[in-house]
């Protein structure tokens, strides 16, 4: 063990917790204010104080549990878990949801019990987050190039004919890139080999897409044609959890199979209540939306003669080594700026970075010291 920390050391890649405080756009952290660039609150829900206020208010009268005290196959099946998938499925036609402790659990475990299923093999793009890769281990799969079609059809024609279904895994935004996914190709990949599954996370853009809020593949309009579609609640949605969307037979298939479902304490109620809330309101973030999709087009053109990537609010500038990546991460810590550097193996090697996750309370002025820092 000691020898493990030491290589990871030597490697410029030994991780460590930090204690944290909040304010705003900033955080406290060792004393100093920072400019918080890496948190996931997009939409900026998680620091609108006014809403939690309303929220709050709203359950007053309601006698709301802070635990469901047990898995929800047991005694943890609250009503108001039928509740908000009940909403859900009013937003998404013809799909049936399924809650979750998280996205990282709901991939883990809908993709082991998915491997479980005879004659079953994957495609996975290289991006894919650690919670799906780690979900494959022990299944029949293959990695395509991140985002390249042309290697995922080569696979398609090879693999085919050889298995009852092949189940293609993607991101819908990728979290680190923050390129999207080719959704529309994926669909007509599903209508050319009719064994063809979709599995779509849309982790990073639930909120943030589609004038609902309820992100790309419904602003496209193809939520029907995907089978396996994830929304997480902890990043645009300023709450906690995740659900699948699918058909009724799957959401039985996981309900009996998904061990992180079958065997953990279900979430507490009142965290629900707090999802539900929000997708109640989801359409009337547009204020926000158009914030962000601003704030992330002027951040980018600040830093357009530098090597970024990122179609939308997630920016990554490319750094190389994960050495070099930390000291310039470092270095904007000590000028005000908290954005840590993202490294191999969390990203391939030589493409060590720092990753900008921009949210719409973000002020054109608070960014533009960047530039000069770079």
């Amino acid at each position: 063990m000691i020898k493990e920390l030491e290589k990871l050391q030597n490697e410029n890649n030994y991780r460590s917790l930090k204690s944290l405080d909040y304010e705003g756009n900033f955080i406290i952290y060792k004393g100093k204010k920072l400019l918080n660039l890496c948190s996931n609150d997009y939409l900026s829900l998680n620091i609108n104080q006014e809403l939690k206020h309303k929220f709050l208010k709203n359950i007053k009268d309601k006698d709301f549990y802070f635990s469901s005290a047990s898995s929800r196959s047991l005694s943890g099946g609250f009503s108001i878990f039928e509740e908000l998938e009940s909403l859900l499925e009013n937003f998404f036609k013809g799909k049936n949801a399924l809650l979750f402790n998280s996205g990282f659990s709901l991939n883990y475990s809908c993709i082991q019990a998915l491997a479980t299923l005879k004659n079953t093999l994957f495609l996975a793009d290289k991006f894919i987050h650690a919670s799906m890769i780690d979900g494959l281990k022990g299944a029949n799969f293959f990695r395509f190039r991140h985002n390249d079609m042309q290697n995922l059809s080569l696979l398609l024609e090879k693999h085919h004919k050889n298995y009852e279904r092949i189940i293609i895994l993607s991101e819908a935004l990728f979290s680190m890139d923050g390129d999207f996914a080719h959704i529309k190709q994926l669909v007509e990949f599903k209508k050319t080999y009719k064994n063809i599954l979709l599995y779509i996370d849309e982790a990073h853009s639930v909120g943030c897409f589609d004038e609902s809020g309820l992100g790309i593949v419904k602003s496209l309009g193809l939520e029907k044609d995907i089978d396996f579609l994830v929304l997480t609640f902890g990043k645009a949605l300023a709450s906690y959890g995740a659900c699948m969307l699918c058909s009724r037979k799957a959401k039985d298939f996981f309900i009996n199979k998904a061990r992180a479902l079958i065997y953990s304490t279900a979430l507490a109620p009142i965290n629900v209540a707090f999802t539900k809330f929000i997708f109640e309101r989801l359409k009337t973030f547009d204020k926000e939306r158009k914030a962000l999709k601003n704030i992330s087009s002027f951040f980018k053109n600040l830093l357009k003669d530098y090597n970024i990537m990122g179609d939308a609010y997630i920016v990554s500038l490319l750094i190389g080594s994960n050495e070099k990546a930390s000291f310039l991460a470092n270095k904007l810590l000590e000028n005000g700026f908290f954005a840590p550097a993202i490294k191999e193996p969390t990203v391939p090697k030589n493409t060590a970075r720092i990753r900008f996750s921009l949210n719409a309370n973000l002020k054109k002025d608070e960014l533009l010291p960047l530039k000069e820092l770079l």
